[in-house]
């Protein structure tokens, strides 16, 4: 593709989004962000129209369908930003998660060329019977049921032809805005808005490669092997590539069903019990979650068993994030807020300057008593979490993304445990996890793991540390040695610095303009007006000009 072509795909896709945006009523951000959409004289004089259903809305609504118009990149930014309690209102969060990924199918005959041009085989000659209607369908792919000529049933993903264009198009667009936000709204750097839709680019890209999705449900299927309560379809891989994906197909009733799961016999507690467990199995155990539990991801078999569907988005929880998340739940039960902050900070919650912040150390100290001196088995992981996130939030911390993905992760789950189960209680299930990781680490084996640990790394700190200090030695010799200082809280002097200088700038060319015009006007020079120079009079014109501009900049800032 040429750089006019791909050139003219940006704007018309540009031009797509600001449509979409002015429709449900957000003109503004548009003009915060100096895109200046072509406009009729009716609209410019009296704003867009909206039509009278959306007026009704929220505006958190109003976001919602914009996004859900604008397609799958957009849909899922939003399901992404619904994760972030440290953005956004708790109303866009909870209207946000409703987001859903409902369009059209695309043609059996497209489905088909899609499967043999990757598979480089007729249709059936892989598959015995291959139903054209989709079972389900969204904006990335969709989903046919078939069965293979070895006889065994699947459902095959196909990936939405040309998909791939529109992200790539989408992601360019959403990186350029975050640039521009960046660099001329202010406030926006605290929220790193590069760094957000670069990891966004990240997960959008794995969601239209279905070899990643294929990696991470076989992954799922060997943690679960021989489970009793989980079942994970099993990756065909002879058949699978980077645009189809081809499973084992498993039948069940959808989890938010609550009528057909008791209609079918099933014990709504014990399948509530059986996700929480799943869920504590995967976050304790294997350190590896599915991160998008939605009710149509999730199924329960009629024998009872819980399957999970769609792995696109799944969580990490390496070992020392699960050491210091249960570090967190253990120094705000002994009131220990010195291991708590220790704790904040190695997980990157808070940076060591935050942590003497005496504001912080009060917030910190208030969430603590909140839950001083309570047994693990009253508290839940989620609240906790969630509370956590807001203390921090409200401090000035930032974040990390797989944070807000575990703690996202686990209120879906709580919202879907509590309508199977009203009584349900998740920090009950937890408590015998946290409990064996605490006793974990009286044991001798762990003492001797740490040790070991921490005499590896004091021998590494050693051996490299000769090497370091000569390249330091050296490059001052060569006078190369570099540092690198960041200024916090300075950015409000610095831009009354700016203005200050701008104001003096202007106040020196009004006087000289004045000086000069003065000087110009006494040697009587031609052309003139009634005897005046007109270049005089000119100057003085221009000088009374930036003179009121510069009046009324004054006035404005209220700084006078």
């Amino acid at each position: 593709m040429g750089l006019l072509d791909k050139g003219y795909i940006y704007a018309r896709r540009y031009r797509e989004v600001t449509n979409v945006l002015l429709k449900h009523g957000f003109g503004y951000i548009l003009e915060r962000f100096g895109i200046r959409p072509f406009r009729s004289l009716r609209e410019r004089l009296f704003g867009p129209s909206i039509k009278e259903q959306l007026l009704i809305l929220s505006e958190a609504e109003r976001l919602r369908l914009a996004l859900e118009e604008l397609g799958p990149t957009f849909i899922k930014f939003g399901q992404i930003l619904s994760t972030r309690h440290d953005l956004l209102p708790e109303e866009y969060i909870r209207e946000l998660s409703k987001l859903q990924d409902r369009v059209p199918p695309f043609s059996y005959q497209d489905a088909k060329k899609v499967i043999e041009k990757e598979l480089q085989k007729n249709l059936d000659e892989v598959f015995i019977s291959f139903d054209p209607e989709p079972i389900a369908a969204a904006s990335i792919g969709q989903v046919h049921r078939a069965r293979l000529r070895e006889g065994d049933e699947v459902a095959v993903k196909v990936m939405r032809p040309g998909i791939e264009k529109i992200v790539e198009t989408d992601l360019f667009i959403l990186i350029n805005l975050a640039k521009f936000a960046e660099k001329h709204i202010k406030r926006s750097k605290f929220f790193n808005p590069v760094g957000f839709i670069e990891e966004f680019s990240r997960v959008m890209r794995q969601e239209i490669y279905y070899i990643h999705e294929a990696q991470n449900a076989d992954k799922f299927y060997s943690n679960f092997a021989g489970s009793t309560t989980v079942r994970i379809p099993k990756v065909y891989w002879q058949y699978t590539t980077k645009r189809v994906l081809v499973q084992e197909f498993l039948e069940g009733i959808k989890i938010s069903n609550i009528a057909q799961i008791e209609a079918s016999g099933l014990d709504r507690k014990k399948v509530s019990t059986d996700l929480a467990n799943a869920y504590l199995k995967m976050i304790f155990e294997d350190g590896f979650y599915h991160a998008d539990p939605h009710p149509g991801n999730i199924l329960v078999s009629l024998e009872g068993k819980i399957i999970f569907l769609d792995f696109g988005m799944a969580g990490y929880i390496d070992p020392p994030l699960r050491e210091n998340l249960v570090n967190l739940m253990i120094a705000t039960m002994k009131s220990d807020i010195d291991l708590l902050i220790e704790s904040l900070e190695e997980i990157g919650l808070i940076s060591d300057v935050a942590s003497e912040n005496p504001e912080f150390r009060f917030n910190i100290e208030d969430f603590i008593n909140t839950y001083y001196n309570v047994s693990t088995k009253f508290i839940d992981p989620t609240d906790f979490l969630r509370d956590l996130i807001d203390v921090l939030t409200r401090s000035g911390g930032k974040i990390p993304t797989n944070i807000m993905l575990l703690s996202k992760t686990l209120m879906m789950r709580d919202e879907i445990n509590r309508r199977l189960d009203p009584e349900h209680n998740f920090a009950e299930l937890t408590e015998p996890y946290v409990r064996k990781m605490i006793e974990e680490r009286s044991t001798v084996s762990y003492i001797m793991k740490e040790t070991e640990k921490s005499l590896s790394d004091f021998a590494h700190l050693t051996r490299i540390f000769p090497k370091k200090a000569v390249s330091i030695l050296k490059k001052t010799e060569r006078g190369k040695l570099r540092l690198e200082l960041e200024h916090r809280g300075l950015e409000t002097a610095i831009e009354e610095l700016d203005i200050i200088s701008n104001r003096l700038s202007f106040s020196l060319i009004i006087a000289a303009l004045i000086v000069g015009s003065s000087l110009i006007i006494q040697t009587r020079m031609s052309p003139s007006l009634l005897g005046v120079p007109l270049l005089g009079i000119f100057g003085f014109l221009l000088a009374g000009i930036i003179g009121m501009g510069l009046i009324i900049s004054i006035l404005r800032s209220g700084k006078w």
